[in-house]
């Protein structure tokens, strides 16, 4: 059996397609209208690898969209598999930005290495990655815990 399209067809099948194309991206406009696209890096467990997830998040939240993502990254992956950057519990303290410096100070939990968190070096080097990585303005991050200092 043959199926012979003559150019009726074609044309209805092609605007038929155009229509559905331009649904989908008003859809996809409408569903995330007043959201930021926003980048997460996580690492993989059992591995060396690490796996990017897309969130969309408010785009003016109270808090501000530093310290949102900030709490959105220390909260860690969504995905299974997904190592958390600090330990569960780990707390924003604090998070501002002054000209392309950001500062940011989490709680003492971020040193310990519960459920299957990272090495705090290693944490802190993937998490100022991710900040840079989605705030183009921030050129340094001045990374605390628990009061404390992390060096590069």
């Amino acid at each position: 059996m043959q199926i012979v399209f003559n150019r009726k067809n074609i044309i209805k099948i092609a605007i038929s397609l155009v229509i559905l194309l331009g649904a989908a991206v008003f859809f996809n406009a409408l569903i995330h209208h007043g959201m930021e696209r926003r980048v997460f890096i996580f690492p993989v467990s059992g591995s060396n690898k690490n796996k990017k997830e897309i969130r969309y998040l408010c785009a003016n939240p109270v808090q501000g969209r530093a310290k949102y993502y900030v709490d959105e990254l220390v909260l860690g992956p969504s995905f299974y598999g997904g190592r958390p950057l600090f330990s569960l519990g780990t707390k924003v303290d604090y998070c501002f930005q002054n000209e392309n410096i950001l500062y940011v100070g989490l709680s003492g939990e971020a040193v310990l290495q519960d459920g299957n968190a990272l090495e705090l070096s290693h944490a802190a080097e993937l998490f100022k990655k991710n900040i840079k990585k989605n705030f183009s303005s921030v050129k340094n991050i001045e990374l605390f815990v628990d009061g404390n200092f992390i060096a590069d």
